[in-house]
This record gives C-alpha cells, sequence and structure tokens, in this order.
C-alpha cells in the first residue's frame, strides 16, 4: 500500500490526504504551487517514439493552489475519531484500552437530553461506562480526568491515516494546536 500525499492549500495550511494518482494530476495540471518533503518515483509506460520510460517525482507534502475552505471543518464525530482524540484513555478510570474495549460516553447523558457532540463525549472503557449508565457526573461521583475539546483539521488528518510519514508527522506536528493530545504522541 503506498503512503498518502498530504495536501496543503497554497498558503501552507494541511487540507486533506490525496494519493498518489491524484497527486500526480495536480502536478501535471500546474495545480501545485510548491512542495516538501521526500520524493517518489512513480514509472509509467514506454514512449512508442523513444521506447524511454516515462516517470514522474511526487514530494511527499504538496501545496495545491487556491486555499482551502476547510481551515474550519469540524471532523466528524466518530468512535475512531473520538479514540483518537483521546488516545484511547478511558476518560475516567485512566487506563489505555485497545479501541475494541471501548466506547463512547456522554457526559451528560442523551436520556437527560445531552447532544452527541465533541463538547459532550468522552472515551470511556465498557466497564466505566456501564457503571455510569445514565447518571449524572455528580450522581455517579467520579470526575472527568480530562476535558472534552474539538479536534482541529491537524488532528483530524493525523487521526485519519495510519500510515503518516516521518516529514508529513512533522508537518503536521508543527500545525497541532498547544492544548492537543496528539503532541503527547511525540
Amino acid at each position: 500500500m503506498k503512503s498518502l500525499i498530504l495536501a496543503l492549500d497554497s498558503s501552507g495550511f494541511p487540507n486533506r490526504w490525496i494519493n498518489f494518482e491524484d497527486a500526480i494530476t495536480a502536478i501535471c495540471k500546474d495545480q501545485v504551487s510548491w512542495s516538501i518533503g521526500d520524493e517518489t518515483v512513480y514509472y509509467g509506460g514506454n514512449s512508442r517514439l523513444t521506447g524511454e520510460v516515462s516517470s514522474i517525482s511526487v514530494p511527499s507534502i504538496i501545496a495545491i493552489k487556491g486555499v482551502s475552505k476547510g481551515r474550519r471543518r469540524i471532523p466528524p464525530l466518530t468512535n475512531r475519531n473520538l479514540f483518537g482524540r483521546d488516545l484511547c484513555i478511558c476518560g475516567y478510570c485512566g487506563e489505555v484500552f485497545p479501541p475494541e474495549k471501548l466506547t463512547r460516553d456522554h457526559i451528560l447523558p442523551v436520556s437527560k437530553k445531552g447532544l452527541n457532540t465533541w463538547m459532550n463525549c468522552i472515551t470511556a472503557c465498557k466497564s466505566c461506562n456501564c457503571a455510569k449508565d445514565d447518571k449524572l457526573l455528580s450522581q455517579w461521583g467520579k470526575d472527568l480526568l480530562y476535558v472534552p475539546y474539538v479536534p482541529d483539521r491537524c488532528e483530524h488528518l493525523i487521526m485519519a491515516n495510519k500510515r503518516i510519514l516521518a516529514n508529513q508527522m512533522e508537518f503536521l506536528a508543527n500545525h497541532l494546536p498547544k492544548h492537543s493530545r496528539m503532541l503527547q504522541l511525540l
């Protein structure tokens, strides 16, 4: 499986992951304003006229011309993203669990009009979630071990790709907010 290319807007803000085919298309259409990172050479077919094999070098990070409109987009609240934001740590007991042993807990339970939002959801192990049930924290007698927050675009990009190259991670890490739990991974 080939690594994905980190696509930025022309101002250098991380935007999305693209496959190498889309990166090659952007390069060939002169849509890349600048690039950095290690280059991978991709080979095409043989020229009928010369017999030479065509090739193109694709950097691991490219800036696509234009400014992204997705800077403020809130990442979707999925269990995978939630567990990623919380580093697979239960917000009640503080233990680290594999994703299959985790659940999404609503701090203010849905049964009490709690919303399914980033600020009302926390990662919980199945045991803690069952013990809390639909109680308020004050009724349960436990406190949160960390504060929920809405992850930003860079955090979402890190959570979305399991095969991030070192130079891509370094670039993304430099754009993480100071409160990001992702900084603990570096």
